[in-house]
This record gives structure tokens, sequence and C-alpha cells, in this order.
């Protein structure tokens, strides 16, 4: 017998159930593009888009090469607009937590921030412990099922403004998957990071990218996530230009919010946050803002927060829940820029 989650697979229609948003087999072998929206419940724009887009890429079935899936993330935290119900489902996927969920087990996590070996039943699961089968299973559909490598597209979006861009690992196979898509690339997000759902799949072999569209309430975002979508198909080689509704259209939406901005930057700070903290950024700043070494960004229980390096600041939290209250990048000139710019 199939399981809950290969029944859902084997839909090659929109389907709501188990966050799975479709599942489109093309004609013939070929990539596998997992496209992901959601995985903060505050961040709804790349679960409209993918929503649209699921039609139409349904109706161009018989020209793709492969299969097309698109999934909610964080189904919970989306139905009520919060970042996450109890704890960030994007900061979950380390080995550990991985076999719990696997396993039915709760892993001990130190409130300082540490994890501990130490296992215990789960008797009452929270809400991201269910949504983490659920991907889970979906995930093993995903591997059961294709029929070529995997690329992985995860949308997200911002709470401050000005802020679309790419990240992905420092990999050549995964920066020319990203690139294609003609925004900046920030490299070493991931570094800073424990527990991304993209660390995970990275390790499963995939090559995956994020793409931020934009802020969390601004209605171009939902283009801009439709039009990474249609890059990242046919960066995939799934689809060919024709066979894409105006793919220099997608080109131009991305190049626009790029605006004149360098093509490729690097990670060199993560300012981390706790509630306890009681952080908050002042306010004004936005994404791709220039900052000096000494910068006074925010304010927590201690004080004011500066910026220790100079560079352009990136993702200034203006939300309540978050685990970061800004990151520091800096250009990198070193990987060529497919746009001509």
């Amino acid at each position: 017998m199939r399981s809950s989650a290969e029944s859902l697979a084997s839909e090659p229609v929109p389907a709501s159930r188990g966050g799975l948003i479709g599942w489109v087999e093309g004609h013939s072998e070929g990539p596998l593009l997992l496209c992901i929206g959601g995985l903060h419940g505050n961040e709804p724009a790349g679960v409209q888009a993918l929503k649209t887009l699921i039609g139409q890429i349904q109706a161009r079935r018989q020209l793709l090469s492969g299969d097309f899936v698109a999934v909610i993330g964080n189904s919970l935290a989306l139905a009520a607009g919060r970042r996450f119900m109890s704890y960030d489902l994007n900061r979950a996927w380390t080995p550990s937590r991985v076999e719990g969920s696997r396993h039915g087990l709760s892993v001990y996590v130190d409130p300082s921030g540490g994890s501990s070996s130490r296992r215990r039943r789960n008797p009452a699961p929270g809400p991201e412990d269910a949504e983490m089968v659920r991907l889970l299973h979906l995930l093993d559909a995903v591997s059961r099922r294709r029929r070529g490598p995997v690329h992985v597209l995860d949308l997200h979006t911002t709470s401050g403004w000005g802020g679309t861009f790419t990240s992905t690992a420092d990999r050549p196979a995964h920066r020319r998957f990203a690139m294609a898509i003609p925004v900046p690339l920030v490299l070493g997000l991931n570094e800073h990071l424990e527990g991304t759902l993209l660390t995970h799949l990275d390790d499963l072999g995939y090559t995956t990218t994020v793409c931020e569209c934009g802020q969390h309430e601004e209605p171009r975002a939902v283009n801009r996530a439709q039009a990474a979508v249609w890059l990242a198909l046919r960066a995939a080689g799934m689809l060919s230009e024709a066979a894409i509704p105006d793919l220099e259209s997608s080109r131009r939406i991305m190049r626009a919010a790029r605006r004149n901005l360098p093509q490729t930057f690097e990670m060199v700070h993560r300012h981390p946050v706790q509630p306890e903290d009681r952080y908050r950024t002042r306010p004004g700043f936005t994404n791709f803002q220039p900052v000096r070494a000494g910068t006074v960004v925010g304010e927590d229980r201690t004080g004011e927060i500066v910026a220790p390096v100079g560079g352009m600041l990136l993702m200034p939290l203006y939300q309540k829940l978050g685990e970061d209250g800004f990151f520091v990048v800096r250009e990198r000139g070193d990987l060529g820029d497919p746009d001509g710019h």
C-alpha cells in the first residue's frame, strides 16, 4: 500500500491536502524542481505564486521534462499568519531533530541554544513537530519518485524593504542555478545559520537556492516569486524558452528588483537575537543599505547595538519573531556577472 505522501505525489493536479499544492509529472524523464513557499508562516507570497502557477505548469505537462512539485512549508503557521507557532521550522533541520522526527522522538533543546543527545518520547507533538513529519514524508516521496537530479527553490520574503536576492551554497552547480535568477547572490548565509531546510537538502545532494522576493506585504513579491519559478524551470532544463510564457518578462522583473547592485555578495556578520534580548531595529533601515563599522542599528536590553564591520545591511529585523537582528554583507567580485553589469 502506498503511503499518504506517495498517494499525494501521484496526483498531477493541485492538491491542498498535506501541504502539497501540486505535483506535475512531465511527459518524459528529467530533473525534479521542488518549490517551497511559506516555510515561515508570515511569508505568504511564495504560496500565492505557486498556487497561481501550478495550473499553468500543468497545462504545459506535455512540454515538461521531469517533474514539478510545489509545497507549503509551514501550513499551520501560514494559516495563523505567524512566522512559526512553537519554533522556527527553518532552523530545525539538524541531524538530531530529523532523526528524532523520523522515529517519533523529541530532541531536548537547551535554552542557551545547544542541544542534547538525550531523547524522550514526545506524547504531545507541537505544531512544528507535525509539520516536520509531514515534510519528511513528502521529501521521501520526492526521493522515491524523482526521475532525474533534484533542484530546490525555497521562496521567502523579508521584514525589511528592498530585499530581493538569492542565496545558496558556494558550489559551482548551486551558483549557476541561483545566478539564473538575475538578482544579487549572497553567499555564506547558511554558514551563519544552523538547521536550515536547504542545508539538509544540500546534504541529500540536491541543488538548492533561496529566493528572497521582497518585503512580506509587498504586492510585487508575488510577481517576483512567479518570475523566479519560471527562471528556475528554465535553469533546470525542464522547459524550453519557447514553452515559458514571456520568459524575458520574468528576467525584466528580477533585473528591476536588483536595481544597480553588484551581482555577488558574501556574508561577513550576523547579529543573533533571543526573545529575552528585547532587540529592536531602529526605524528606516533597508536591505543593501550601506553601513559603516560602528553604525547604531538597534537596541536591546544592554543598550545600543552597532554594526561591528562595514558593508551593506541585510535583513534588518522588523517583525516580532526572529532569531536574526541583521546581517552585514560585502561585495564579492570574483565570480563574474552573467548579466553583464
